[in-house]
């Protein structure tokens, strides 16, 4: 049985008046070590990564006012509302103390019908193992550590061992100690009922892409004749952020093995932009799901879980991530492997640096993109992490350690899985 993870959000307008405050709420919930001040996600065993960020008031294209925002955004494993319904039922307290500065909002009995109508849908998602769960991330920490302690305990025992005597040695050890019980066999594969499900997904959504391939055949050269027009007539405005604002997003991404990335910003006018953005991030959606599952995001490995979210009916464009390192070494990371995938992704928003042909040029001027990434991010300020010490490169390699109890090994085989301990 294969539990898939959910990508939840959440988004409630702040009564006016009230956004400084609970700012300032949030921020003091987030300084607190066990995060308690507002929900105690440690007690919910499925809560990956969550976060609730405040989106100032502001004014769209046209001038027109948009309201502050709440926004929570959180990766679970399982169905997204019976975790709304664990939430409610252990952190009443704290969300109502929350949700108490926004519009509408009826009190603490009416909290969970408020959740699920401000519930808001993900445009995509990107997990990066799919089926991965919390629990199995422990676990499997656990299991690294307690085989440490063995060999360190053992040390003696083992200089100029065969490594296969030395894998059996740990494969005694684990089957003897009751707490690694759960160890004694592999992780569950997926079963035949999921696996079909998601064949038949796959098949379906490229079945109905070839099915309509002659209409995009004929609408291509249309559309890639008004693609360049508008990308010749952008204008990409280079602003240099604030030393200040740098010096808080810089604090805010300093010295831990994970961080939160929280940006927002407004789509460029006209349908093409809306469309092309949609479709994008649709395939993005199937890709992620299909393709871009097991550890690797087209080459960035550094990366949880990341949630793509239009709001303000598709006027603005919500992207969130937990990833691993500083943010600088992020930034890096995308723009030297993909950055025709961020031009796609990302170059239907206002200001965004020039791009060609939709992939080409923009966000391989690497100073400007980083400038126009630092002036869409926004505080997050509050976050939790399930498991904080643990990079995505960590998680995989203690998967492969399990992995690694089973099955005959050669020589050479056994002492790379050494390698991994």
């Amino acid at each position: 049985m294969v539990t898939t993870q959910a990508a939840v959000a959440i988004m409630a307008e702040i009564l006016p008046g009230h956004e400084e405050t609970l700012r300032q709420q949030l921020e003091r919930a987030g300084h607190d070590g066990e995060n308690n001040r507002v929900v105690t996600f440690h007690r919910l065993s499925n809560v990956h990564f969550a976060r609730f960020f405040v989106m100032s008031a502001a004014q769209d294209l046209q001038g027109r006012p948009l309201s502050p925002r709440l926004i929570f955004v959180a990766d679970v494993d399982g169905p997204a509302d019976p975790f709304l319904v664990a939430l409610c039922a252990l952190a009443s307290e704290g969300l109502d103390g929350v949700y108490a500065h926004c519009q509408g909002y009826p009190g603490r009995a009416g909290l969970l019908d408020f959740l699920r109508r401000h519930t808001i849908p993900v445009t995509a998602a990107y997990t990066n193992t799919i089926g991965r769960t919390v629990e199995q991330i422990r676990q499997e920490e656990a299991l690294r550590v307690a085989i440490q302690g063995f060999l360190d305990r053992t040390a003696h025992q083992w200089r100029g061992a065969d490594p296969r005597r030395v894998r059996a040695a740990i494969q005694d050890f684990v089957r003897t100690e009751p707490t690694l019980a759960w160890a004694g066999r592999p992780a569950s594969a997926p079963d035949p009922a999921y696996l079909l499900g998601e064949w038949l997904h796959f098949a379906l959504v490229v079945g109905a892409v070839i099915v309509g391939l002659p209409a995009v055949v004929v609408g291509l050269p249309i559309w890639l004749y008004l693609l360049r027009r508008h990308e010749k007539a952008d204008v990409a405005r280079d602003v240099v952020p604030d030393d200040a604002w740098v010096q808080a997003l810089t604090a805010e991404h300093g010295g831990r093995v994970q961080n939160p990335f929280t940006s927002a910003g407004f789509l460029k006018p006209g349908l093409l932009r809306r469309f092309t953005g949609g479709l994008v991030l649709w395939g993005t959606s199937f890709l992620t799901r299909h393709i871009f599952n097991n550890a690797n995001l087209i080459g960035v490995k550094t990366i949880h879980f990341a949630q793509w979210i239009f709001i303000d009916d598709q006027r603005r464009l919500i992207f969130t991530s937990n990833y691993d390192g500083s943010l600088e070494n992020y930034m890096d990371d995308f723009v030297d492997k993909i950055a025709w995938a961020l031009n796609a992704a990302f170059s239907h928003g206002v200001d965004y640096p020039r791009t060609s042909w939709l992939f080409l040029e923009g966000a391989n001027d690497e100073l400007a993109f980083k400038r126009f990434n630092l002036n869409h991010q926004l505080l997050t300020q509050f976050w939790y992490t399930a498991y904080p010490n643990l990079t995505a490169l960590n998680i995989q390699n203690n998967a492969r350690i399990r992995a690694g109890l089973y099955g005959p090994m050669d020589e050479a085989a056994a002492r790379a899985w050494l390698r991994r301990l």
